[in-house]
C-alpha cells in the first residue's frame, strides 16, 4: 500500500494529459469540419479552393499522425464527423472538376467516413441541379442526375450491420433525394411543354387577329375602345 499514491499520481498525469489531447482535439476537428464547409460553399460559388481544401487535409493527416498512439480518439465520433465532412468535400470537387474521385488514403480518412461524405455528395449534387434547373439548363441537370444515380446505386451495396457500418440512413436519404430530383426533372419539362403550347396559341391568336383586320380594313381593337 504504501506505493498506492504513486499509483494514483501517475494515473492521474496520463489521464490529464489524454484529457489535454481530447480537448485539442475536438477543437481541431471544428476547425476542419469548419474548413470543409467553407470548400463546399467556394464549389458552389465557383471559387478557386484547391489551396483550401489541400489546407484541411494537411491539417487531418497531421492530427491523425499525433494520435496514432490513442486509437480510442483518432475513432470517435468527433474525428469521424470531421473526417465526413473532409470526404464530402474533396469528393464533392473531384466530381465538378470532372476527375477521378480521390481514393480515401489520399484524404486521409475512414473507409467509414468515406462512404458517408460520399452519401451526403448527393446532396451537394441536387443543389446543383436545382441551380441549374432555375437556369433551364436541362441537359445539364440530366448529368447531374445520371451522377447522383450511379453513387446512390453503389451506396446501396453496401449491406452491413449498423455497428460496423452506419450507412442505412444515408442510403435512405439519398433515395429520396434522388427521387426529387427525378420528380424536379418531370415538373421542369411538363412547365417547359405547357410554356410552349401557351405560346402557339398565342401566336395563333395574333395571326387571326392580324387575319381579320386585314379583312376587315381596320383595327380590331379599335372598335372597343
Amino acid at each position: 500500500m504504501k506505493n498506492l499514491e504513486e499509483i494514483t499520481d501517475a494515473i492521474e498525469k496520463k489521464l490529464n494529459e489524454k484529457d489535454d489531447l481530447r480537448e485539442a482535439t475536438l477543437k481541431k476537428c471544428r476547425d476542419i469540419i469548419r474548413a470543409s464547409r467553407r470548400c463546399i460553399k467556394g464549389i458552389h460559388n465557383g471559387k478557386d479552393i484547391e489551396e483550401m481544401m489541400e489546407e484541411a487535409i494537411e491539417m487531418n493527416k497531421e492530427l491523425r499522425e499525433e494520435l496514432k498512439e490513442h486509437p480510442d480518439i483518432l475513432t470517435s465520433g468527433y474525428m469521424e464527423n470531421a473526417s465526413q465532412e473532409l470526404a464530402e468535400a474533396k469528393i464533392f470537387l473531384a466530381i465538378t472538376k470532372e476527375e477521378d474521385l480521390p481514393y480515401p488514403e489520399d484524404i486521409g480518412v475512414s473507409y467509414t467516413s468515406y462512404l458517408l461524405g460520399l452519401g451526403d455528395v448527393i446532396g451537394e449534387l441536387r443543389r446543383v441541379g436545382i441551380n441549374l434547373l432555375k437556369e433551364g439548363k436541362i441537359a445539364e441537370v440530366e448529368e447531374i442526375l445520371k451522377k447522383m444515380e450511379t453513387i446512390c446505386d453503389k451506396l446501396m451495396e453496401f449491406d452491413y450491420p449498423s455497428g460496423l457500418l452506419p450507412i442505412k440512413r444515408k442510403q435512405d436519404v439519398a433515395k429520396k433525394l434522388l427521387e426529387k430530383m427525378r420528380e424536379d426533372i418531370i415538373l421542369f419539362r411538363k412547365n417547359r411543354e405547357l410554356e410552349e403550347k401557351m405560346e402557339l396559341i398565342i401566336k395563333s391568336l395574333k395571326k387571326k387577329k392580324k387575319k381579320k383586320e386585314d379583312e376587315f380594313g381596320l383595327d380590331v381593337d379599335s372598335v372597343w375602345r
